[in-house]
């Protein structure tokens, strides 16, 4: 789902998104930080972002619906 979008998530990006959220960052923001910061081109696309946390979350082996993705 993530190549998509020209990332490969790996456990240290899935642990950035994770802080991102609990720090409060929208979608939209996660989105924007992951262009900033590992050269993706999502534009701050809400659809990347969801896929983003999806992705870490079941990577990290938590609750896309517990605290602190939702």
């Amino acid at each position: 789902m993530l190549e998509a979008w020209g990332l490969t998530l790996t456990a240290d990006i899935a642990r950035q998104v994770r802080e991102w959220r609990a720090d409060g960052y929208s979608w939209r923001a996660i989105a924007a930080c992951a262009d900033d910061t590992w050269g993706t081109d999502s534009g701050g696309n809400q659809l990347f972002d969801e896929d983003l946390c999806r992705e870490s979350a079941r990577l990290l082996s938590e609750d896309l619906n517990a605290d602190p993705w939702n």
